[in-house]
């Protein structure tokens, strides 16, 4: 007598050990994958003397970038400005780059 194929489908199937160890890897991986893609515990020490003044722009935390107060394409001179999203900001890296005051 064989089983209705419903029942075939919700018997418990034995797991290899290699099926096994393959699903922990995948997890490992997944889980690493998103903890590698957080920014930063703590600021970069090597931030320059008077990176991003307060009156044109805020730095972040963690990446050592300068968003600009003035978030407009102008917003940001220098050879590594960035702006995406409507966002106006440079990497500290940049020695020529400054936000811009908003103009009035």
């Amino acid at each position: 007598m064989s089983l209705p194929m419903t029942s075939r489908v919700w018997q418990r199937q034995k797991t290899s050990p290699t099926a096994l160890l393959l699903h922990i890897i995948l997890v490992v991986m997944a889980v690493s994958r998103c903890y590698s893609m957080q920014a930063p515990k703590g600021k970069p020490s090597d931030l320059p003397e008077g990176f991003c003044p307060k009156e044109t722009g805020m730095a972040t935390a963690t990446t050592g970038e300068c968003m600009c107060n003035w978030q407009h394409k102008d917003g940001c001179v220098g050879s590594q400005c960035e702006y995406q999203m409507g966002l106006s900001w440079y990497h500290y890296s940049c020695k020529d780059c400054k936000c811009v005051p908003e103009p009035k």
